[in-house]
C-alpha cells in the first residue's frame, strides 16, 4: 500500500505511454535507414503528412481534393475549417522536425488529462477501463500521427471549465474540439451524465454557431465541406453502405476522446447492479464495433488483394 501512494497506478501508466512514445521514435528512424514492408513504410506517419497535403491549396481551397503521396489514397478534409489555424504552426516546421513536436506534444497534453483526470474521477474500474480505451486510441493515434489527442485535451479543458462552473470558457474549449464534428458527441453525453441543463446549451451553440459563420457567409464553402464528410474512402470498401461513413465517423484512434466521455457518463450512475450492467454494455457494444471494422477495413482487404 506505501509504495501505491508514492508511486500510484496513473503515474506507471504514464510511464508507459513514454514508453511507446519512445518506441515509436525509433522505429520511424530505423524506417528512415532500413527498408521495411511498403504497408510499414507508407502507415508511419501516413495522417501528419496527409494533415500537412491538405493545407497546399490553402484556406479559400481547403476542401479541394489534394492528390496524395503514393500509396495514400485521395483523402479530402472534412474538419472545419478553423483547424487550418490550429495545425498552422506545424505546417511552418520542417516536417522532419514537426513529426517529433507532434510526438511530444501529445505525450505532454495526454499526461495532463491522465493526472488531472485521476483526481476527478473516483471509480478505480472505470479508471482502469479509461486507461485501457486511452491506450488503445494512443498506440493508433501515435503510429499515424494523427490528431485525436488535440480533441481529448479540448474536451477535457471544457469539463474542466463546467466543473468549476465556467460554462462560457467550457463552450469555447468544446467548440474548438469540434474541428471534427464527431465531437459533438460530448454534449448528449454531458446532457445524460445530468453536468448540464438543456437551457446551458446556448453556451456550447453560441460559440459553435460563431465560428461556423463562414459557412453561412460562403455557402459554397459549406456544401464543399459536406461532400467531403458525405463521400465515401477509396480505401474502405466494407460489406455494407454504411461501413465507409462509419469507419470515418468512429475510428479505433478516435477512442482517445471516446475513452473520455465513457468516464464522464459512467461516473453520473450511481454504484451498483445497474452501472454494472450498463458498463458491460458499454464495452461489448464498443469492442463488438472496433472489431468488425477493423475486420472490414484492415484484415479482410488483406486476403481480397
Amino acid at each position: 500500500m506505501r509504495i501505491e501512494r508514492e508511486f500510484p497506478f496513473h503515474k506507471y501508466f504514464i510511464c508507459f505511454l513514454a514508453f511507446i512514445t519512445v518506441l515509436f521514435i525509433v522505429f520511424r528512424i530505423l524506417i528512415n535507414v532500413y527498408d521495411f514492408p511498403l504497408l510499414i513504410e507508407i502507415s508511419r506517419d501516413a495522417d501528419f503528412n496527409i494533415l500537412l497535403r491538405w493545407f497546399q491549396n490553402g484556406l479559400r481551397d481547403f476542401y479541394k481534393n489534394v492528390e496524395m503521396s503514393s500509396g495514400i489514397p485521395d483523402m479530402p478534409t472534412n474538419y472545419l475549417y478553423f483547424w487550418y489555424f490550429l495545425f498552422l504552426p506545424m505546417r511552418l516546421i520542417p516536417i522532419e522536425v514537426g513529426v517529433y513536436i507532434w510526438d511530444a506534444l501529445r505525450l505532454i497534453s495526454v499526461s495532463y488529462v491522465i493526472l488531472k483526470t485521476n483526481k476527478i474521477f473516483e471509480n478505480r474500474k472505470d479508471l482502469f477501463i479509461f486507461y485501457g480505451l486511452l491506450t488503445i486510441g494512443y498506440i493508433i493515434d501515435g503510429w499515424f500521427n494523427n490528431v485525436n489527442f488535440v480533441i481529448l485535451f479540448f474536451l477535457y479543458l471544457s469539463y474542466s471549465f463546467l466543473k468549476d462552473d465556467e460554462k462560457l470558457l467550457s463552450g469555447i474549449f468544446f467548440t474548438l474540439a469540434t474541428f471534427k464534428i464527431n465531437s459533438i458527441l460530448f454534449l448528449p453525453v454531458i446532457i445524460a451524465a445530468r453536468k448540464i441543463k438543456y437551457r446551458d446549451l446556448i453556451y456550447y451553440l453560441v460559440p459553435f454557431f460563431i465560428i461556423c459563420l463562414p459557412y453561412i457567409i460562403f455557402p459554397d464553402f459549406f456544401l464543399q465541406m459536406l461532400n467531403n464528410m458525405l463521400s465515401s474512402d477509396t480505401n474502405v470498401q466494407g460489406l455494407t453502405i454504411l461501413d465507409s461513413p462509419l469507419w470515418k465517423a468512429l475510428q479505433p484512434s478516435h477512442l482517445m476522446f471516446i475513452s473520455f466521455l465513457y468516464i464522464i457518463f459512467l461516473e453520473s450512475l450511481t454504484e451498483g447492479k445497474r452501472k454494472k450492467q450498463i458498463r458491460i454494455i458499454i464495452i461489448i457494444l464498443l469492442s463488438a464495433y472496433y472489431i468488425y471494422h477493423s475486420l472490414v477495413v484492415w484484415v479482410f482487404p488483406i486476403f481480397l488483394l
